[in-house]
């Protein structure tokens, strides 16, 4: 496609939902970057090393704090087990931080009766090890972060390999 044929696609209007989204995306990113850059990220707990991380920034959009939890993903696991047992572990110190500031709070659901919930966990098999990669998760209230990886845990549990 030449050049001219894809500037009239990208403004087409049957692209202008996806351009506008784009467009939404690319100012928000903007916006995280710019806080980051000057500063405004904290990190407010982490165990093992660096190996489980969360921290705090601003939510550019209003003066709220955001939480955000990352678990490394390259830390190899001999079995399956021994990663719940790491994912456990972190849990236990981090629900102590957060009764230490705070308090923990009930889990979020909206209002709604849940009936189901998953989250992303890529899981691999190399080298004899497991490597667990998460989709990590955010929030407003450090709580939901606990029970994002009871989630995660819970999830683990239930798979056979």
């Amino acid at each position: 496609m030449e050049n001219q044929q894809l500037k009239e696609l990208f403004y087409s209007k049957e692209m202008e939902s996806i351009r506008q989204s784009y467009y939404k995306d690319a100012y928000k990113q903007g916006k995280f970057d710019e806080a980051a850059s000057k500063g405004h990220t904290k990190e407010v707990f982490s165990w093992d090393g660096d190996d489980y991380s969360v921290w705090k920034d601003r939510v550019w959009y209003s003066d709220k704090d955001q939480y955000h939890i990352e678990v490394e993903g390259y830390v190899g696991f001999a079995k399956l087990s021994h990663a719940i047992d790491s994912y456990e572990q972190f849990n236990v110190e981090f629900k102590k931080y957060i009764e230490q500031h705070g308090g923990l709070k009930e889990r979020h659901t909206g209002g709604w009766k849940q009936v189901y919930r998953t989250n992303a966990i890529d899981i691999s098999f190399e080298g004899e090890s497991y490597w667990i990669f998460l989709d990590g998760h955010k929030s407003e209230e450090l709580s939901d972060l606990y029970w994002y990886m009871c989630d995660v845990i819970e999830q683990l549990k239930g798979i056979n390999v």
